[in-house]
C-alpha cells in the first residue's frame, strides 16, 4: 500500500519537529533554562563536612557559545537549596551576611557589562540590588572590609598590567588607600605570558592580626606581604623572592606555578591553590603552537606553605595531589572547612585530559573536593562538562562568621 504523499510529508515534518524539539529540551536543560545543572556527588569517607555551600558558575556548551550564568546554595548531597539566573557573570564574589542572606558581587567577564552588586535572601528568593552608580570593580578579588572594598587594579597608564591594591569607599567609591606593584618587577617574569599581563595579581587578603594585606601574583610565581600603615613591602615569597624554597628538604626555583588564592590559617602558614600551570620545569612538553592551557605534564593541587621569617626559608608542609585528570590551568579555590578539611575548587569547565594528553573516557567540567589532613579525598562534587567554577564560599551558622552586615544598609 503506497502511502498519500500529503500524509507523509506531514508525518515527515511531525518527525523532524520531534527531533529538533528533543534537541533543543536536552540543549536548554544543559544550559540551565530548566534550573542549573545538579553535580554528581561521590562519598569516600563518613567523616566529610554535612554543611552547605555558595557559589556561582557559568555553563557552555562549547568555548565558542554564550555561558548562563547561576549564584547557587547548595548542601552536602548536591541539592539546590535555592538558585538564581546570573546571566553572563563569571566570577562571582561571594559573603555571608546573615543566616539565610548573602551579598553577591557579579564581575563581569568583559567590560561591555555592567557589575551589579545584590543582596540575596536565598530562603524568600528576594534579590535586591544595592551600590547602583559605584563602580568597585577592580582587576581582580572583592574584599570587604568594615565600611569599604578592597580591590586589585591595573597601574594606571602602565602598558604591562602590573597590579595595585585599593581600598574603596562603599558610599562615594572613591579611593581611599593605595599601593602599587610597579616598582617591584622591573622586567617581565614570565616569558609565555602577554606583554600587558606581568603580574595578574588574582588574590589580596588581610593577614590574621590585620596588619598587613598579603596579595598574589599568579604570573610572578610569588606572594607579597605588605605593610597596611607604612605600605611598605615586607617580604616577596617564591620564584625570586627573599625566601629559600624547599621541598622535601631539597631546594626548588618554585614551590608552584601560576597560583591562586593565599590564605594565612596560623601565623605564616599559608593554604594556596597550586594551578601548576607555565610550569617551567617542563615548558619543553609542550609543543610549539599548541594551546598552552591543554594539559601537558602539569598537576594542580592544594598546598600549605610555610614560612620562617628567622631563617627565611619556606617550605610546602602539607598538600593533596589529585589525578591528572584534574588539572586546572585557570581557576582554583582553597580553604578550611568548619570540621578541619580542606576544600578545594578545580574549577575548570574541561577536564578531559591526562597529563600525557590522552583523552579520559568521562569527561567532566568544575569539580569540589573535600580532603582530610591526611590528604584523603573523602567527598567529591563532580559537575557536568561545561560547568565553571571559580571560587566557593561554605555557609555557616555563626553570627561571628558573617562579613559586611552594614552592606544591608545601603542603597
Amino acid at each position: 500500500m503506497i502511502m498519500n504523499r500529503p500524509i507523509a510529508a506531514i508525518i515527515l515534518i511531525v518527525l523532524i519537529l520531534v527531533v529538533l524539539g528533543i534537541m533543543a529540551f536536552f540543549s536548554l536543560n544543559f544550559l540551565g533554562y530548566f534550573g542549573p545543572p545538579k553535580p554528581t556527588v561521590y562519598s569516600y569517607g563518613e567523616e566529610y563536612w554535612k554543611g552547605t555551600f555558595a557559589f556561582g558558575f557559568s555553563v557552555a556548551e562549547s568555548a565558542e557559545s554564550v555561558p548562563n550564568g547561576f549564584v547557587v546554595v547548595m548542601d552536602h548531597q548536591g541539592n539546590y537549596v535555592g538558585f538564581e539566573n546570573s546571566s553572563r557573570y563569571m566570577f562571582d564574589y561571594i559573603y555571608q551576611l546573615s543566616k539565610n542572606e548573602i551579598f553577591v558581587y557579579l564581575r563581569p567577564s568583559n567590560r561591555t557589562l555592567i557589575p551589579e552588586a545584590r543582596i540575596w535572601n536565598w530562603d524568600t528568593g528576594e534579590m535586591r540590588k544595592i551600590l547602583e552608580g559605584i563602580d568597585i570593580r577592580g582587576h581582580h578579588e572583592l574584599l570587604i572590609e568594615d565600611g569599604y572594598f578592597v580591590t586589585l587594579r591595573r597601574v594606571e597608564g602602565n602598558i604591562h598590567g602590573l597590579d595595585t591594591i585599593v581600598d574603596i569607599d562603599a558610599v562615594t567609591g572613591n579611593v581611599t588607600w593605595y599601593w602599587s606593584s610597579e616598582p617591584l618587577f622591573l622586567e617581565r617574569p614570565c616569558s609565555l605570558c602577554p606583554d600587558d599581563d606581568w603580574t595578574h595579581g588574582n588574590d589580596v587578603t588581610v593577614s590574621l592580626d590585620g596588619r598587613y594585606y598579603f596579595v598574589n601574583f599568579r604570573n610572578t610565581d610569588s606572594f607579597a606581604k605588605i605593610d597596611r600603615s607604612t605600605k611598605e613591602l615586607v617580604w616577596i615569597a617564591g620564584r625570586n623572592g627573599n625566601f629559600t624554597l624547599l621541598e622535601n628538604g631539597i631546594e626548588k626555583e618554585s614551590l608552584w606555578y601560576h597560583s591562586h588564592i593565599i590564605k594565612e590559617i596560623e601565623p605564616n602558614v599559608f593554604l594556596m591553590y597550586d594551578n601548576d600551570f607555565h610550569n617551567r620545569t617542563h615548558l619543553d612538553a609542550y609543543p610549539e603552537g599548541e594551546d598552552p592551557y591543554i594539559n601537558y605534564g602539569g598537576r594542580s593541587r592544594l598546598i600549605e606553605i610555610t614560612l620562617d621569617e628567622t631563617t627565611m626559608t619556606g617550605e610546602i608542609t602539607w598538600s593533596y595531589e589529585p589525578p591528572t585528570e584534574y588539572y586546572s590551568s585557570v581557576f582554583g579555590d582553597i580553604d578550611v572547612l568548619p570540621n578541619g578539611n580542606i576544600l578545594g575548587v578545580f574549577g575548570t569547565p574541561a577536564h578531559n585530559w591526562t597529563a600525557n594528553h590522552v583523552a579520559i573516557e568521562e569527561p567532566f567540567g568544575a569539580a569540589i573536593l573535600e580532603v582530610n589532613r591526611q590528604a584523603e579525598l573523602v567527598r567529591e562534587y563532580r559537575f557536568p562538562f561545561g560547568v565553571a567554577i571559580y571560587r566557593v564560599q561554605e555557609l555557616s551558622e555563626d553570627p561571628t562568621d558573617y562579613v559586611g552586615s552594614w552592606l544591608r544598609e545601603l542603597k
